[in-house]
């Protein structure tokens, strides 16, 4: 059924060291010289999506982690992660501690709540499981996917060693296509796969969780840290020398430090970790400085007259009336202020500057970009009326066609595109460009491969350029 891979990875980042005073849960294997104290477990996501059916929206909720023996637990509670961002991206999740030691058992991870939007292209109506109605031809619909099984237990291969001063990371690959059944029915034991890592070395996933955008809701000075929300939850970020502050206004972040982060502000930010779990604010992008006016990410899924449909993939706060993967109406005037994302590679500046992007211009907005509006006050319901449109980095995922230094083109693209005339998208490469999975330069592209790469894409007079902060080949 599913032309392209999704594979959509939660990388549990397990970094430890010795903490004084602190007792340990569980009963790692390895014992005897194993140092008292706990160690910091860093949870992030990542992903990769079906023929004729584009997975608009993907979501679904971590409920628990535990490794074994012992029954140490590396996450409760829950966070919702949208899925279709992920396709060159990692998502915090959050940290935990464990004790040190050798861990030659299982893993048990549990999940609930998935849901998906979908866009109909398969030409008949599509069967999607237990109490959903079918979704028709041409519809983009929501569904609660039905679940057959909502965990899984993977055995530990290699022995997972977390150490008091070495860090240790797991990479849980969820792919989609061996998760969802032929109608979207969801086994995550069938769809979930595990690797190791180690945090901050050179196999760690590049970045770290990427492009969060939040309002800041408090600040610590004393120790450099400061609170960021959005519509999926919290996370305290530690601002250091190798945070980047990007497109601050003039005057209002003279001192590159943890000054310039106020309370209120809107930003997005990529996260890092260093090798004792610690989460720090690698790059920290300003986007507002009045949290008020709520930012609402989304993929564009239809265009008019003044208006366009996108499906809500992230909110900077959560709005009751507008859940993530809800479809909303955007409206907006011909004086709609409208520009495109500072892009960055990893704080390194791209230049677009050849490639124009105009709210008031009608064939600038394609469907499947990706835009953050922000949102008037006045806006009621699945509605938004826009203050601004920002041209934001879409994640695609295609397959090589063509490459020739600096461009490769995309084509097998999902069928979002298609009927809408968008049958390949150039992808325009940088020096900067960062490059991942089987990819560690442009010259290691190849044909027939199947890629995920993430940037601002511009409608480029009909022939659609996505300028490549990130490529991943699979």
């Amino acid at each position: 059924m599913f032309r392209i891979p999704l594979n959509c990875t939660i990388a549990l980042l397990i970094a430890c060291t010795a903490l004084a005073g602190c007792g340990g849960r569980g009963t790692p294997s390895g014992g005897g010289g194993t140092p008292p104290g706990t160690a910091p477990i860093v949870l992030t996501m990542t992903d990769t999506p079906p023929t004729n059916v584009s997975i608009l929206s993907a979501e679904v909720t971590l409920t628990g982690v535990t490794l074994n023996p012992g029954n140490v637990s590396v996450f409760s509670g829950s966070r919702t992660v949208e899925l279709t961002r992920l396709q060159t991206d990692i998502a915090y999740i959050g940290t935990t501690l464990v004790p040190p030691g050798n861990y030659n058992g299982t893993i048990t991870l549990t999940f609930s709540n998935p849901m998906l939007t979908i866009e109909n292209d398969t030409g008949s109506s599509l069967a999607t499981g237990g109490s959903n109605p079918p979704c028709a031809a041409g519809a983009i619909c929501t569904i609660h996917s039905v679940a057959t099984n909502l965990s899984t237990t993977i055995t530990l291969s290699p022995i997972l060693a977390v150490s008091p001063t070495t860090g240790a990371g797991l990479l849980v690959d969820v792919n989609l296509n061996n998760l969802l059944s032929a109608t979207l029915g969801a086994d995550f034991i069938n769809g979930v796969s595990i690797s190791q890592f180690t945090p901050a070395g050179s196999a760690a996933p590049p970045v770290g969780a990427e492009d969060v955008v939040g309002n800041v809701t408090s600040t610590d000075p004393t120790h450099s840290k400061f609170l960021l929300q959005d519509g999926l939850g919290a996370r305290t970020l530690v601002v250091d020398n190798t945070t980047t502050f990007l497109h601050f206004p003039a005057g209002t972040c003279t001192t590159f430090s943890i000054a310039c982060v106020q309370a209120n502000q809107i930003l997005s930010v990529d996260i890092s970790f260093r090798t004792d779990g610690t989460v720090v604010a690698r790059n920290v992008l300003f986007e507002d400085a009045d949290s008020s006016d709520i930012e609402v990410e989304g993929i564009i899924t239809k265009t008019g007259s003044l208006t366009f449909n996108m499906i809500a993939l992230a909110e900077s706060t959560a709005i009751p009336s507008l859940p993530i993967d809800s479809l909303t109406t955007v409206t907006f005037t011909g004086l709609t202020p409208s520009d495109v994302d500072f892009t960055h590679a990893d704080s390194t500046a791209m230049d677009t500057s050849a490639i124009p992007f105009s709210i008031s211009v009608p064939t600038d907005v394609i469907v499947g970009q990706q835009v953050l509006v922000r949102r008037n006050p006045s806006s009621s319901g699945t509605s938004i009326t826009a203050d601004r449109v920002r041209l934001r980095s879409t994640r695609v995922t295609g397959t090589i066609t063509s490459v020739g230094a600096p461009f490769f083109q995309l084509g097998s693209l999902p069928s979002i595109f298609v009927p809408r005339g968008t049958a390949v998208i150039q992808a325009q490469t940088f020096a900067p460009t960062i490059y991942a999975g089987t990819a560690i330069g442009f010259s290691t592209l190849a044909v027939n491969h199947v890629a995920s790469v993430r940037g601002p894409l511009f409608a480029n007079s009909g022939s659609p350029t996505l300028v490549a902060t990130k490529v991943l080949q699979h």
